[in-house]
């Protein structure tokens, strides 16, 4: 009776957070086969979620929902990389349980997404047939990126995060902001202008609704509260570059059906982010409003605890990378501006590899998860541990369990 309640919770468990049933399901199928199909739609849809550690094929279908609601173009560029990333991390030998898993994918995903939904008016490109052919080489470039950071990082083992996604991003605004002559802090507007170009074909702008925020928001002096409350949920979609209500819901969505602890500090993260954005910005604030102060908080916090075994230290640590990535936009923002450059998610990495790396040290204060599902999972399986250990005497324990409540 006990056996077959074990094997009814186990079969329910498989079907929630990461869904290790569709994994099981997959991996074991070959790649040149009629599987290859479902092979490929499960790694995208988990690169999709993984962006913000959502390991879960269903969190991708709902965030990529969210992407054609916001902007179709987006996800479109998000299909784009998922399948190229696919073939690239084939071709580059990838770890097949990485690739299932979307994580040597969702890189490219994000240079994909972001490219099109904020370079064309920081770069003065359409997103045009040329901009899809730079972005494809731009694509593959990321997996080669990928591959050799995480083998770079490999020895620290810690993750490498979405640094190649800043490398690359980086490398292809610059070189599309020289393509047309701009340096430094020259905007598209000023190009034409000095170009006495006046064919339309720029896009100069974020999007009607910012454009928008910014003439609504730009006479007020005082800090409107119930925006700053509506940017905490924006920074959600803002990850993606789809930084629209409805959009950034359905994202929040996403996230909940992975693990509702997770979601619940991603909120908290993106409170403490957009809090300190608006106490540490100037009017009109239309930033912090529209969630851009928000979301590296937003991944700091989440990220610490996907990480880290969730006791009241990683919970304090979740707060403080929240802190020191909102910290870290606020002292970077001026160095990026000057060269018209987002900050992208350069605070989210400095901040939680630096609150990652205190697992690695002897003796740590904050406990590494060896074997990532999700939050809730991760509780119980160390609660568990715990309790065996405890029902051990102290030589059995010492031998049989060294690594339980230690750093690996």
């Amino acid at each position: 009776m006990n056996n077959r309640r074990h094997e009814q919770g186990a079969w329910w468990a498989g079907w929630v957070g990461h869904m290790p049933r569709v994994t099981s399901l997959l991996q074991e199928r070959a790649w040149l086969s009629p599987w290859v199909v479902p092979k490929t739609i499960n790694s995208i849809l988990r690169a999709i979620g993984i962006v913000a550690f959502a390991n879960s094929p269903l969190s991708g279908l709902l965030i990529l929902a969210a992407m054609f609601v916001g902007n179709p173009d987006v996800g479109w560029a998000c299909l784009l990389a998922g399948v190229i990333g696919v073939i690239f991390a084939k071709l580059l030998n990838q770890p097949e349980d990485l690739l299932n898993d979307g994580v040597v994918v969702f890189n490219g995903i994000l240079v994909a997404c972001i490219s099109v939904a904020v370079f064309p008016s920081l770069s003065g490109h359409q997103v045009d047939s040329i901009f899809w052919g730079l972005l494809v080489v731009m694509l593959v470039v990321t997996a080669y990126i990928d591959k050799g950071l995480n083998a770079l990082m490999a020895p620290s083992k810690l993750p490498a995060l979405s640094i190649p996604f800043n490398i690359a991003a980086v490398l292809l605004l610059l070189s599309l902001r020289g393509s047309v002559g701009m340096t430094g802090t020259h905007t598209p507007n000023a190009v034409m202008e000095g170009n006495g170009s006046g064919d339309g074909n720029v896009n100069l702008t974020l999007g009607d609704e910012n454009e928008s925020l910014l003439q609504l928001e730009g006479n007020v002096s005082e800090i409107n509260w119930l925006k700053v409350a509506e940017g905490t949920v924006l920074a959600a979609g803002q990850i993606y570059g789809v930084g629209t209500m409805d959009s950034s819901i359905l994202v929040l969505l996403g996230f909940l059906v992975f693990s509702p602890l997770l979601t619940t500090f991603f909120l908290l993260g993106s409170i403490i982010g957009s809090t300190l954005g608006a106490v540490m910005s100037v009017a009109p604030y239309s930033e912090v409003y529209a969630g851009l102060w928000g979301y590296n908080a937003m991944l700091s916090a989440g990220g610490t605890v996907y990480f880290l075994h969730v006791t009241p230290s990683s919970t304090l640590a979740a707060v403080i990378c929240a802190t020191l990535a909102a910290l870290t936009q606020a002292a970077s923002l001026h160095v990026f501006s000057a060269m018209t450059v987002p900050v992208l998610s350069y605070p989210f990495n400095v901040a939680t590899l630096l609150i990652l790396a205190i697992s690695k040290a002897p003796n740590p204060p904050l406990l590494w998860v060896t074997i990532k599902t999700f939050p809730e999972h991760h509780i119980f399986t160390h609660l568990k541990g715990h309790r065996r250990e405890d029902s051990l005497d102290p030589e059995e324990n010492h031998q049989e369990f060294p690594l339980s409540i230690t750093n690996k």
